[in-house]
């Protein structure tokens, strides 16, 4: 099942450029793999969103048939595959379980369905490289969910991507070793120790901050607002992706607003719409 949404008035409210449609179909579940650590790597085909989707957007997911929960979860996209031989196009999504909702999405089997929405928000910019070619990509836990995506996007504009990893522990650094399968650098941070530096990420930012030409990072907002400190006052680039819960994902409930600079000074901006990326600089941390 496949339906578009119409360029509507909820769609003019939400300020989706004209361009945009949003695609909402009934994706069969093909695998839903356990990584550890209660994280879990979900395959849906899907071939009209893996065909639309850039890195650094995300889709709402919804069991059909159920009231209960009863609104949509936001999901980073982790891989958009194109169709290859038997496989039609298809979409994966990292989650790790944290409470009703991921849990239920844990238990899904093949031949079971979810209901997508979806490709949403600002996708990363990937502009070309300028003085330096070095793009760091700076997760912690969970937000390493976009980052595959990112990678091919990367290396095709001619940067060369280092991920900067962070968790609690070793179990948690689930999907590194395909970074390193694809050439990437991989540095680690744990904060018991367990694996790579002890302590946290943005220690390893610190230590590679000086000559990058851009940093993407996603993960925690503690994590972000660091970040976002570490990179102004280097004057790097930066590039953040924001979470929130969100009721419908397409601006109109202005459930996930964050205060932001403009020109004409502090304003509001959508997560869901004119984010989740922002730049660094723009994100006011209160």
């Amino acid at each position: 099942m496949r339906r578009e949404i119409a360029h509507g008035s909820l769609l003019r409210e939400a300020n989706i450029p004209p361009t945009s449609s949003l695609l909402d179909p009934i994706a069969p579940v093909l695998e839903n793999r356990p990584l550890g650590a209660d994280h879990f790597l979900l395959t849906l085909a899907s071939p009209s969103i893996a065909a639309a989707a850039r890195p650094g957007q995300f889709v709402m997911v919804r069991l059909p048939d159920r009231l209960d929960p009863l609104l949509a979860r936001p999901m980073s996209l982790h891989e958009a595959l194109p169709p290859e031989e038997s496989l039609p196009g298809r979409i994966r999504i990292l989650h790790k379980v944290v409470g009703k909702g991921t849990s239920l999405l844990a238990s899904l089997a093949p031949g079971q369905s979810l209901h997508l929405l979806g490709p949403l928000g600002r996708p990363f910019e990937i502009p070309s490289p300028g003085g330096s070619d070095r793009a760091l990509m700076v997760a912690g836990g969970v937000g390493i969910a976009l980052f595959p995506f990112l990678v091919p996007a990367l290396l095709a504009g001619g940067w060369k991507p280092i991920l900067l990893f962070g968790a609690r522990s070793a179990p948690d650094l689930v999907t590194r070793d395909a970074f390193s399968r694809h050439g990437v650098e991989v540095l680690t941070a744990t904060e018991d120790g367990s694996h790579g530096t002890r302590g946290r990420v943005t220690a390893l930012l610190e230590e590679r901050l000086a000559g990058a030409g851009m940093i993407y990072a996603c993960g925690p907002d503690p994590m972000l607002r660091a970040v976002s400190r570490l990179a102004n006052a280097a004057a790097v680039p930066c590039q953040l992706s924001l979470e929130s819960a969100m009721g419908c994902g397409f601006g109109v409930c202005l459930g996930c607003v964050v205060p932001v600079r403009r020109a004409e000074g502090q304003a509001y901006a959508r997560i869901c719409v004119e984010g989740p990326t922002f730049m660094a600089t723009e994100v006011i941390w209160e």
